[in-house]
């Protein structure tokens, strides 16, 4: 029965830092919530990340533009041979 005692006084130890973590958290809380309110709205329409791009199929990169155009040039002239060799036939 004499060690009856030692338990209730550190649960009341735990409870009190307990609660003073609490409060500690509440007024960190409070800060945060008096900052966000101080601070300017954000732009919801603005985000310099995709500023300047457009929605949909976009425009081919410059090498890959020459890359078609030199492989459509090699197949026409490739089709002018074929045709000229079908017309000495």
């Amino acid at each position: 029965m004499a060690n009856r005692g030692r338990p209730t006084q550190t649960k009341r130890q735990r409870e009190r830092a307990r609660m003073e973590r609490q409060k500690m958290k509440e007024a960190r809380r409070a800060e945060t919530r008096a900052r966000k309110s101080e601070a300017a709205p954000r732009p919801t329409d603005y985000d310099p990340d995709i500023e300047g791009m457009v929605a949909g199929p976009q425009e081919m990169p410059e090498w890959q533009r020459e890359f078609f155009e030199e492989e459509k040039r090699a197949k026409e002239a490739a089709e002018l041979e074929e045709q000229e060799k079908q017309q000495q036939t």
